[in-house]
């Protein structure tokens, strides 16, 4: 039973070190605006997942990145219909639900 939990553990903590690079494009229309916030504990595809998913739903945002390499979280809005305070707020709700902490 031990072992089982050793494993499952050490699966769980070698799956929020993997990084792969990837190559994504950010895409600007005129009129848009880039807000760009360092998310230091986001590490694996799942806490990808669970933010830039999470920003889809917020009102204006156009596209989200979130770069595991440099933490970066680069995210396309309009300005008329969100601010870059609202934008954080929500960051950082979605960025207590992901794994990696």
């Amino acid at each position: 039973m031990k072992n089982a939990i050793l494993i499952a553990l050490l699966l769980f903590i070698t799956s929020c070190n993997r990084i792969e690079k990837e190559e994504r494009i950010l895409v600007q229309k005129e009129g848009d605006a880039t807000l760009v916030i360092n998310t230091p504990k986001a590490a694996c595809k799942k806490c990808q997942k669970i933010i830039e998913g999470g920003l889809q739903n917020e009102n204006g945002v156009h596209q989200s990145i979130l770069d595991l390499q440099s933490k970066n979280l680069s995210v396309v809005y309009t300005p008329e219909k969100t601010t870059p305070e609202i934008l954080e707020v929500a960051i950082e709700q979605l960025a207590q639900q992901i794994p990696c902490k």
